[in-house]
């Protein structure tokens, strides 16, 4: 069910019992097997219920690996003539003073030349990333503006932008997962199947954390995994 949020799931029997609130309304599904793909800041936070516990090596690989914060401002302007910076760059760096400015909206991804419409993304992260989600949209604004115009003097306020806080979506809690420095993620913990529950996400690819197509490609070796198991049942 979308707009839901599940609150536990239950797989001490036959069957995975999950509950989830829907508009506040307390719900519950029965499933021969269940595929959990919620992020790790959501598995860190306990904010699902698993019962009976899940293993003590699956719950150290939780604690053992970081879960950091990266958001964006997507803009997207409306004519080509907009279009003021190089369309073949991808990446614009913005060097400013060493002050408390610094490493603060300064990096921005050009899609243009790849979606067809005029669009730049700013990147921010770590402490400045976690500062920016406690600003209103116009303050966020006002500085990635500024830093545009520091680079590209002629261009026009964006027709339209979006802006991600994922440390504040209850649904996230952060955007990625990293190795913490001696810290002990094991990914393969992570992604290990506790009776018939799965696990699939950035944080259980080894290779590929971190990424959209990390997660991708661990929830579709989940589902063959889990038709595989359907099928010996």
């Amino acid at each position: 069910q979308l707009n839901s949020v599940v609150t536990k799931v239950d797989y001490q029997g036959d069957d995975v019992l999950v509950s989830y609130d829907k508009n506040g309304v307390p719900t519950q599904v029965t499933a021969r097997s269940a595929l959990v793909t919620v992020s790790l800041g959501v598995l860190k936070a306990k904010s699902i219920e698993f019962s009976p516990n899940l293993p003590q090596r699956k719950e150290r690989a939780i604690d053992g690996c970081g879960f950091g914060l990266l958001n964006k401002v997507s803009m997207f302007w409306e004519r080509n003539e907009d279009i003021v910076w190089s369309r073949d760059t991808f990446w614009f760096n913005l060097v400013t003073p060493e002050d408390h400015t610094s490493g603060v909206w300064t990096s921005y991804f050009n899609p243009t030349s790849l979606t067809g419409t005029p669009s730049l993304i700013g990147w921010i992260g770590g402490m400045e990333a976690e500062a920016a989600e406690d600003q209103t949209d116009e303050e966020i604004m006002q500085h990635v503006f500024a830093n545009l115009k520091s680079m590209f003097p002629a261009i026009r306020y964006p027709a339209e932008f979006f802006i991600s806080r994922w440390q504040s979506d209850k649904n996230f809690l952060g955007s990625y997962s990293f190795e913490v420095a001696g810290g002990s993620c094991s990914r393969s913990a992570l992604r290990e199947r506790v009776e018939n529950v799965f696990f699939a996400g950035e944080a259980t690819n080894s290779a590929w954390y971190g990424t959209t197509v990390g997660a991708w490609d661990t929830g579709k070796v989940a589902a063959e995994d889990m038709v595989e198991f359907l099928d010996s049942l």
